[in-house]
C-alpha cells in the first residue's frame, strides 16, 4: 500500500518507497523476508531489511531472537551497512507489555542519544532505565558474543539504533493495520470504485504471497500494471508531500509543548501505552478519558514518540 500511494514506508521515516523485494538472502540481505528500497528528500538511497515472525519474546531463552541476532551480525558485516542509511527490523504480529513499553523505549533511546556512553549510562541509571531494558541489552550482548561479534557498549548502541520492532496486528479481531490498509485502498481506487477497497486489499494480499513465493519484487509502475490487469481502475498519481510535511511539522510543535515530567522526574507510562495498544487490537479508534491533570496528554505524547520511530504521526 505504501508503494501504491507513493508515501512514506513504515520503518523508513522521511523517504519515498521505490521497490519492495522478498526473500533475497542470496543477494546478501540477511534479514531477507522483505526488503524496502527507498530514497530520501535529498535523493539518497535507503534500505530496510525485515525479518518476519509471528512472535518473538526477546527473552534470553528465545531461540528465534538468538537466530535473528546472528542475521543482524551478518548484515552488519556487509560493505554498505555503515556507509549508507541501512535499517533493520523485526516484524511481529504478537506483542507484549515489555515489547510495547521497555523494548520500544530502549530502541528509541538508541536512535535519539548521540553516543554509546550516554546511552549506556541512561539504561543503567536508576529511575531512567529499568530491568527489562537492561535484560534486553544483556541478552543482545550475549548473542553477539555467541556469533563472534563485538559486544562492547559502542557496538551494541550502534546496532540497536539501526534496529526496529514493527508490530502488525493483521491477525487481531478488528485489526487497526488492516483498517488503515483498506483506507489507503479507497484513496488509490477511482472514486467510482471506492466500495471495492476490501477487494483491492484481498488482491494485494494474494499478490504479495505470489511475489514472496517467487522471491520477486515490484516497483510502483509494475504494481499499477498488476492491478490494471486485475480490472482495478486507479485514481492516478496522487501526491500530498507538501501537505504531509506541514502537518508533520505542526505535530512536532504540538508534542514539544506537552510536558512529560513531574518535579523533574519522568514517570513510567508503560501500562497506559500497553492498554492503548491492546484497545487498538479490538477496534480502530480509542478514546482516552480522565480528569484534568492525570496525564492523558503525556500518555499520548509517549505513544506518539514510539510511533514516530516507524513513520509520521499527526497530533
Amino acid at each position: 500500500m505504501s508503494l501504491l500511494v507513493g508515501g512514506e514506508p513504515r520503518g523508513l521515516r522521511g523517504t519515498t518507497l521505490e521497490k519492495v523485494a522478498c526473500q533475497r538472502a542470496g543477494e546478501g540481505r540477511f534479514l531477507d523476508d522483505v526488503i524496502l528500497h527507498a530514497i530520501d528528500a535529498d535523493g539518497h538511497a535507503a534500505a530496510l531489511e525485515i525479518q518476519v515472525k509471528r512472535g518473538v519474546s526477546f527473552a534470553p531463552s528465545d531461540p528465534l531472537f538468538r537466530s535473528i541476532v546472528g542475521q543482524i551480525v551478518k548484515a552488519s558485516q556487509g560493505p554498505e551497512f555503515w556507509t549508507v542509511r541501512y535499517e533493520l527490523a523485526i516484524a511481529i504480529s504478537r506483542t507484549s507489555h515489555k515489547i510495547d513499553g521497555a523494548y520500544q523505549d530502549l530502541l528509541r533511546w538508541a536512535r535519539q542519544i548521540g553516543d554509546a556512553a550516554t546511552f549506556t549510562n541512561q539504561v543503567n541509571r536508576p529511575g531512567a532505565g529499568n530491568k527489562d531494558m537492561r535484560s534486553f541489552v544483556d541478552t543482545f550482548r550475549a548473542h553477539l558474543r555467541d556469533f563472534g561479534a563485538a559486544d562492547d557498549d559502542e557496538a551494541i548502541w550502534r546496532l540497536l539504533r539501526r534496529l526496529q520492532i514493527l508490530v502488525f496486528d493483521f491477525s487481531a479481531e478488528g485489526s487497526a493495520s488492516e483498517a488503515l490498509a483498506k483506507e489507503w485502498a479507497r484513496q488509490v481506487l477511482h472514486p467510482d470504485d471506492a466500495a471495492r477497497a476490501g477487494a483491492l486489499w484481498t488482491a494485494l494480499t494474494g499478490l504479495a504471497l505470489e511475489i514472496a513465493a517467487a522471491a520477486g519484487d515490484r516497483r510502483r509502475q509494475d504494481l499499477f500494471n498488476d492491478l490494471k490487469d486485475r480490472s482495478f481502475p486507479l485514481a492516478g498519481d496522487l501526491r500530498y508531500a507538501t501537505a504531509r510535511k506541514a502537518l508533520a511539522e505542526a505535530s512536532r510543535h504540538a508534542l514539544a509543548d506537552i510536558g512529560s515530567q513531574v518535579g523533574g522526574i519522568s514517570l513510567s507510562r508503560d501500562a497506559g501505552v500497553a492498554a492503548v495498544r491492546a484497545a487498538l487490537d479490538a477496534g480502530r479508534y480509542v478514546e482516552i478519558r480522565g480528569d484534568s491533570g492525570v496525564g492523558k496528554s503525556a500518555l499520548l505524547k509517549k505513544l506518539a514518540e514510539q510511533i514516530a520511530a516507524e513513520g509520521k504521526s499527526l497530533f
